[in-house]
């Protein structure tokens, strides 16, 4: 009777049970024993076979081109360009870091120097002989500021430099990425169809559908800061290129970090920058900064709902629903896990190990029931 019992439980939910238990024991393995570490050359290879297999299956059907010279075609054109532009920015970045730590101490005599004629100016202005407490602590607070900057750049370009004892790993794992690539980009659907022969019609069905809610869960939400990062990044770069602000590609960098964390934003920088321009006079700088800023807010105000819902595949508020509280319990690392787990679980649904949702009537904007009419023959 109980062995009855339990092989209907087991044909009812037990399966679905031991597909979770075994989809959590193997993401389990793969930290532990840090077997994407391993497998890192050929992930950024697939990758980059994703990203090249377009343009060589399409200049194959127009020209009749193998598929392996389109391969090295590509790779010599699309995957150099990017990686050159990768490398050059890489580049400018850290010539800017390098440029900034070395002019730090005379930045920092600069800034208090300015502050001290602040000072008079509002001493000035309120007939006291003594500026507000506020303003006469300025002073302490930039210095200390600039201290930590200075210790922790201190502490980055010596970690930079040491990475250069790394080279001969650099470059084989380079060389095992290249060579990777060129094969899987070669063989892109022929690796594919290898892969899925090895399962049954209905296992591969199902893992089409996990596989599109995990790469949704892990790189959705990211996706969708990487895009509003590259456009706060763009506005920077121009509106401060414009009025020649210098470092302007490690600030507008610095800029979009900051705007893609909660609470803080690109107006924690960009609005005390903007207000410290103003008093100290510098006027055209200070309104092109609260315009920059500007610009930011209105495009993130648009693009981002619609963009995180769109990337990740759930209902917008859901999704800002996610991110609250996957920050709130589990701190910067819970704005990533957060609107994963809702994806997840929406993934679970579509293939059956979850009760999906029981759905709801149609509703017209006053919240009455939309009545479908079904045409007669």
């Amino acid at each position: 009777m109980l062995e009855d019992k339990l092989e209907v439980w087991y044909e009812k939910r037990g399966k679905k049970v031991v597909m979770i238990l075994v989809i959590l024991l193997i993401a389990f393995v793969i930290i532990k024993l840090n077997i994407l570490g391993l497998f890192a050359p050929f992930i950024v290879a697939w990758l980059f076979a994703s990203l090249l297999n377009g343009f060589v299956t399409w200049i194959n059907k127009k020209t009749g081109l193998p598929r392996a010279l389109g391969t090295i075609l590509s790779m010599l054109t699309i995957l150099s360009g990017v990686l050159g532009l990768l490398t050059f920015l890489i580049k400018k970045l850290w010539e800017q870091v390098v440029a900034i730590a070395y002019n730090l101490p005379s930045l920092t005599e600069e800034l208090i120097m300015q502050v001290g004629q602040l000072e008079e100016r509002f001493s000035s202005f309120f007939g006291t002989g003594k500026a507000p407490s506020a303003i006469s602590n300025l002073d302490q607070l930039i210095e200390q500021i600039m201290d930590k900057l200075s210790s922790y750049l201190g502490s980055v370009i010596p970690v930079a430099y040491n990475a250069v004892s790394k080279v001969p790993d650099i470059v084989l794992f380079t060389v095992v990425m290249l060579v990777a690539t060129f094969f899987m980009t070669k063989d892109y659907y022929k690796i594919k169809d290898f892969v899925k022969a090895q399962f049954s019609d209905t296992i591969v069905d199902k893992v089409v559908i996990m596989q599109k809610g995990v790469l949704s869960a892990i790189g959705g939400y990211v996706r969708t800061q990487v895009i509003m990062m590259s456009i706060t990044f763009s506005i920077c770069m121009v509106g401060l290129f414009i009025f020649q602000v210098s470092y302007t590609l490690l600030l507008s960098v610095i800029i979009a970090i900051v705007d893609a964390l909660p609470v803080f934003g690109s107006g924690t920088i960009l609005i005390p920058w903007a207000l410290y321009n103003l008093v100290t006079g510098q006027y055209t700088l200070a309104i092109g900064l609260l315009c920059i800023y500007g610009i930011i807010f209105v495009t993130r105000q648009i693009f981002e709902p619609k963009i995180l819902s769109t990337q990740i595949g759930v209902y917008a508020l859901v999704t800002i629903m996610a991110v609250y509280i996957g920050y709130r319990t589990m701190g910067f690392i819970g704005l990533i896990i957060g609107p994963a787990l809702a994806v997840i679980l929406k993934m679970l649904q579509n293939v059956g190990a979850l009760p999906k949702f029981k759905p709801i009537a149609k509703t017209d904007s006053r919240g009455e029931k939309v009545h479908e009419k079904h045409s007669s023959k």
